[in-house]
C-alpha cells in the first residue's frame, strides 16, 4: 500500500506495463473517503487486508477489478460480515468481467471445498494463481526467498505422500524455516493447478484451462492478444496431453521447452 504520491510513482515507472497492486485496509479507506479513480490499464486487486464488506464494497465501486489470493490473509467470511469474500455474493460484482479472484488451487492455501464454493459463487471471475517461490521445482529442503529461509516439507504425513505426488508438488508446502504454519508462498506449478482444480470443482476442461489463460487475460484488459488463439493473438501457448501435462511451451511463436514426446 502507498499512498497517492507513491502508487502514481508506481505506475509511470511500470513501463506501460500491465500491473495490478494490491490494496490493502487503508487504501479501501481512501477510495472511499478520497474518491480515488483507477487510472486506464492498472488493475487494483484488493487483499492482503481485514476490511468489511462494506469496505470492500466501496473499494470495488470505486474501481478494484480483482481480489488477491482469495480466502488468504482477508478477513474470514461470516454471515454478518462476509468480508472481502462477500463480493462474489452481490449481484454488480458478479457481472461478467467485473470482478475476478485469484486462487491457490494448491489444497493447501484453500480448501479444495473452498475453492469449490468460490467457484459455483462466480465461475467467470476465477483466476488460477500459483503464489509460487523460487523453490519449486527443487524438492523437499531448505531454500532461500529473498532473504528469508523456506523449508519445504510434506504438507502432510510423509507415509502417505507417493513419490509421484512429491515429484508434482502436490502435497508439499513452503513454511517459514522454525515457522512450521507460517506458509512462504507454494512450490505448485500452473499446470498442477489446472488439474487441481478440475479435480476439485468437477469443471470442464476446457473451463479449468480457460481459468489460467482467458480469465486472467479478460482480468488485465489484454484478451484476446493473449489469452486467446484467435487469429491476431500472440502466439504465446502450451502444448498439454491427455492428462494435463506440459509437453511443450511457445512463446512469440518459437518452441521454449518441449518433452521427448513432441515434434520427433
Amino acid at each position: 500500500t502507498g499512498t497517492g504520491v507513491e502508487m502514481t510513482e508506481i505506475i509511470n515507472n511500470s513501463f506501460g506495463q500491465e500491473i495490478g497492486p494490491t490494496a490493502g485496509h487503508d487504501v479501501l479507506r481512501r477510495f472511499e473517503y478520497d474518491g480515488d479513480e483507477v487510472q486506464p490499464r492498472v488493475v487494483v486487486s484488493m487483499g492482503h487486508s481485514s476490511a468489511t464488506i462494506q469496505e470492500a464494497e466501496a473499494g470495488f465501486k470505486a474501481g478494484a477489478g480483482m481480489i488477491t489470493h482469495l480466502f488468504n490473509a482477508m478477513g474470514a467470511f461470516h454471515h454478518r460480515d462476509p468480508a472481502i469474500v462477500g463480493l462474489l455474493g452481490t449481484p454488480e460484482c458478479k457481472s461478467y468481467n467485473k470482478l475476478f479472484y485469484g486462487i491457490i488451487a494448491d489444497g493447501i492455501h484453500c480448501h479444495p471445498a473452498s475453492v469449490c464454493m468460490a467457484y459455483s459463487s462466480h465461475p467467470h471471475g476465477l483466476v488460477l494463481v500459483t503464489d509460487a517461490m523460487a523453490a519449486t521445482g527443487l524438492g523437499l529442503g531448505t531454500h532461500a526467498l529473498g532473504t528469508t529461509s523456506v523449508d519445504i516439507v510434506p504438507a502432510r504425513n510423509v507415509k502417505d505422500i507417493s513419490e509421484a505426488s512429491l515429484q508434482s508438488n502436490n502435497d508439499i508446502k513452503a513454511v517459514v524455516s522454525g515457522m512450521p504454519n507460517v506458509l512462504a508462498g507454494s512450490v505448485i506449478t500452473m499446470d498442477q493447478c489446472v488439474r487441481n482444480l478440475k479435480v476439485y470443482t468437477d469443471c470442464s476442461i476446457v473451463y479449468a484451462l480457460m481459468a489460467a489463460s482467458t480469465h486472467p487475460a479478460r482480468c488485465l484488459g489484454i484478451y484476446p492478444k493473449k489469452g486467446s488463439l484467435d487469429i491476431g493473438s500472440d502466439a504465446d501457448f502450451v502444448l498439454l496431453d491427455n492428462d494435463l501435462h506440459v509437453q511443450a511451451t511457445i512463446i512469440k511463436g518459437e518452441i521454449m521447452y518441449k518433452t521427448s514426446q513432441v515434434f520427433n
